[in-house]
């Protein structure tokens, strides 16, 4: 069986879509693009001798998700508290980290976990008072 439309559309449907020309509205508010670039959010930019290093590998997004088993808020916490390599921007849009340093974090991280726990202080035993 075929569907054929209505002939007479509901009145409601021009509320749904805009017409052709209009923007769209989410909520009754505009949707509106953040001006600037995107590297003042803490992605570091190269300098020249950072760029000339024969042999660098640079990682894009998914592929340090794919690599660290963090989620991408916790790892831009650790880059802001300086726990974790910085990104840094390519383009407007586009940031990368460095392979090695990212190599580098893992296995500090790997040592860090197979040194012995360092022992937690116990609580005091408190008198009870009468």
């Amino acid at each position: 069986m075929k569907y054929i439309p209505p002939s007479n559309p509901s009145p409601f449907t021009s509320l749904m879509r805009p017409a052709v020309g209009q923007r769209a509205f989410f909520g009754g508010l505009k949707r509106q693009r953040r001006s600037g670039p995107k590297a003042s959010r803490g992605a570091r930019v190269l300098t020249e001798s950072e760029l000339n290093v024969p042999g660098r590998v640079l990682i894009k997004r998914r592929q340090l998700l794919q690599k660290v088993p963090l989620c991408e808020r916790t790892i831009l916490n650790l880059e802001k508290r300086g726990q974790f390599p910085r990104r840094f921007s390519i383009t407007s849009r586009l940031v990368a980290w460095d392979l090695k340093e990212v190599d580098a974090w893992i296995a500090e991280q790997q040592t860090a976990a197979r040194l012995p726990a360092v022992p937690q202080a116990q609580p005091v035993q408190r008198k009870a008072l009468r």
